[in-house]
């Protein structure tokens, strides 16, 4: 009896064995590809364990869909599990509900499950969106999914679903043949408790509303499928960013065996052939992406870019001849108490960045050359330093204790610079000291380009000498070169940026893998890598024309999506500990980096190249992306009449988890990225296409 068919002709079938039915999956030419374990209970008397397998015991067919019922008792109580199946549009949906009826001291969890034989873990690429991509490559050991997990051979990676951008897990095989689950309404809810359990202790709870997706290899064989509610394990995390928080050890929910209580969830399975794995992951993406129809928060964006722009200048601060806006100020304390002592022209600090948006409006032009002018005494060639102490003037770097200054930061800096340079020169105003700063930076990084292409990543200051030889991070000085190609006309300057461009594609980037974005998570897959490289590739395509750097703009645009939550993870009421505001929602905030479970805004930078591609490709799907990106990452910026906590309109932190603990921050601050990634995003998405931003905008 057939339920339903995959795409590529795959089916699903329940077969009578022994009185009872199990399930299968089959390909097209109706071999075995799974065995399905429709039933599994795990129950727990608060010392051992329990574990029940059971096929349905009876089954009906009923306009189109299938009815699946087992009974399993515990002591006193009856576990009555009623299975739907469904067809579906291209998948499977599975629609479960789990009664008890009597009562037990004893806990439980459930789950569906199938089973693969003959793939190993080598074999098998992942996907779990912001969390594994592909094999453990470029994830920290202890990691979810990295390495130190499979050392035996075995693994047991189960992941709450509040870690998950989608509820989603995605498997393919050596034979191209692939396989996902996808939670289809996710609710995420959960108490206080387990919100706040940062120690990863086993709960008990009937009001925990949270499942969680896993994958066990033992050997060649693979056990996938959901959990509710959510077990987390052999690896957990505790909150904080690698490398303190990776616990190894379980973190179990269950719910009561408590007469009148309901399960229900509802899940999709899809079967699929796919010839590469980015193209396979990122139609998963976006499969679960129009299922869960992520919801757009309308914001007033003409009110978010003055808001924004207004605290600035007040954050100021002035000392010997330079005026510079601090790395860090926290978010609820007085107006210029507290502040970081330094100004930092790239990655946290992005002085540069906003002295250009200052450019935009008469009123701040003033402050804006101030600002560029502070700077630009800097040695560069090689460089002394990432910004500057306003207590001595003397070079400071964006991570001191690192002692290294970053291709990042750099990257960050001369692009904005740049296109200041441009924007001024257009208006008539030739300001030879920024090109001259950024012409002595740009001879001395082309004489450090290896010959492959690459670029080291960081080197020690005042000296030049290479300190971080990796060149996974190359991708951050494109759109640096293009723009001097630009300026200048001279071919140098895009023949190493051509040839930077290729290194990037050809070392990782065409296997759907983005490293090294972060200066402080060093050649780990993050999102940054992602945005970043998008942002390169489509500079590349405008500049040459080439559509082979579209095509490339669109695999990173297509990665670095995959970290956006499109689901809502809720708050729970009353916490007092939560920084994220009761009833705001989570959509379209995003992942930051493997290892770790914290979240940002920083996507909010790269509507415009959404937008791009969008208008590049006449893909939609582009285009709601750009939109979500647009209104959603503004959901707790503070604005008149909504402060939130925070100490007044314009105001927003770093940082957050949706995970325990969740609505918590490493550290209640505000950096000037978070200001600068959301008026990029505003500000270059208009000066693209005004017509595009207006309908964004709507």
């Amino acid at each position: 009896m057939k339920n339903g068919i995959f795409k590529n002709g795959f089916s699903l079938i329940f077969t009578k064995v022994e009185g009872k039915y199990d399930l299968q999956i089959l390909s097209e030419d109706q071999s075995l590809i799974a065995r399905g374990n429709p039933v599994k209970i795990k129950i727990y008397d608060g010392v051992d364990e329990l574990v029940l397998n059971s096929s349905y015991s009876t089954l009906h067919k009923s306009n189109n869909k299938i009815f699946a019922e087992v009974n399993l008792i515990v002591d006193e109580a009856i576990i009555h599990v009623r299975d739907t199946w469904t067809p579906g549009k291209n998948t499977p949906i599975l629609k479960r509900k789990v009664t008890v009826e009597g009562n037990s001291d004893k806990v439980f969890m459930s789950a569906v499950e199938f089973k693969f034989i003959g793939h190993t873990r080598e074999e098998t690429e992942y996907f779990i969106p912001g969390m594994v991509y592909g094999d453990t490559s470029n994830l920290t050991g202890n990691a979810m999914g990295g390495e130190d997990l499979y050392l035996k051979e075995n693994g047991a990676l189960w992941i709450r679903e509040d870690r998950m951008p989608a509820p989603l897990m995605a498997f393919r095989f050596s034979d191209n043949i692939s396989f996902s689950i996808l939670d289809l309404e996710p609710d995420g809810s959960t108490t206080l408790e387990d919100a706040q359990n940062v120690s990863a202790i086993s709960i008990s709870d009937e009001y925990i509303k949270l499942g969680s997706l896993f994958a066990e290899h033992q050997a060649d064989t693979l056990k996938a499928g959901f959990a509710y509610p959510a077990w987390e394990g052999e690896y957990t995390y505790s909150g904080d960013s690698y490398p303190g928080g990776q616990l190894q050890q379980w973190r179990k929910l269950y719910h009561p065996l408590k007469d009148g209580f309901i399960q229900k969830y509802k899940l999709s399975f899809s079967m699929n052939r796919s010839e590469d794995f980015q193209s396979y992951y990122s139609a998963e993406w976006q499969s679960a992406f129009r299922a869960l129809n992520p919801m757009v928060s309308h914001q007033d964006i003409e009110l978010v870019r003055k808001t924004m722009l207004s605290i600035i200048p007040d954050l100021l601060v002035r000392s010997d001849g330079k005026t510079g806006l601090p790395n860090m100020y926290p978010i609820s304390a007085l107006p210029n108490s507290g502040y970081d002592g330094k100004a930092v022209f790239g990655f946290t600090g992005k002085n540069i960045e906003m002295a250009y948006y200052f450019l935009y409006e008469e009123p701040t032009r003033k402050l804006a050359y101030e600002i560029i002018s502070s700077f630009t005494d800097i040695k560069v060639n090689p460089p002394a330093g990432e910004g500057y102490y306003f207590e001595n003037n003397n070079p400071a770097l964006a991570i001191p204790s690192h002692n290294q200054i970053y291709l990042r930061s750099f990257g960050d800096t001369m692009k904005v610079l740049a296109r200041a340079y441009q924007l001024e020169k257009r208006r008539g105003y030739d300001n030879a000291e920024w090109l001259r700063w950024m012409s002595d930076f740009g001879e001395w990084i082309l004489g450090e380009q290896y010959e492959g292409g690459g670029f080291p990543r960081g080197w020690e200051p005042v000296t030049g000498e290479v300190s971080a030889d990796s060149p996974a991070s190359s991708y951050n000085i494109i759109p640096f070169l293009c723009e001097m190609y630009v300026i200048t006309g001279e071919d140098r300057w895009l023949n190493a940026a051509v040839k930077t461009g290729d290194f990037s594609w050809n070392s990782g980037h065409k296997k759907g893998r983005f490293v090294g974005g972060t200066i402080d998570n060093p050649d780990v897959l993050d999102k940054e890598a992602g945005t970043l490289s998008t942002e390169a590739y489509i500079k590349l395509y405008e500049v040459t024309s080439d559509k082979k750097w579209l095509t490339r703009a669109e695999r990173a645009a297509q990665y670095a999506e995959t970290w956006i939550y499109i689901w809502n993870v809720p708050m729970v009421p009353g916490d007092g500990l939560s920084e994220w505001t009761h009833g705001v929602s989570t959509v379209g905030i995003q992942l930051i980096s493997t290892g770790h479970s914290l979240v940002d805004n920083y996507m909010a930078y790269d509507v415009d190249e959404y937008a791009k591609l969008y208008r590049y490709t006449g893909k939609r799907h582009y285009f709601d992306v750009a939109k979500i990106l647009l209104h959603n990452t503004k959901n707790m910026l503070a604005l008149p009449g909504r402060h939130y906590h925070y100490r007044g309109p314009g105001w927003i932190q770093e940082h957050w988890s949706l995970a325990p603990p969740r609505g918590k921050s490493l550290h209640a601050m505000w950096l000037p990225w978070v200001t600068t990634s959301n008026l990029h995003g505003i500000f270059e998405t208009e000066i693209f296409d005004k017509k595009i931003f207006d309908e964004l905008k709507r």
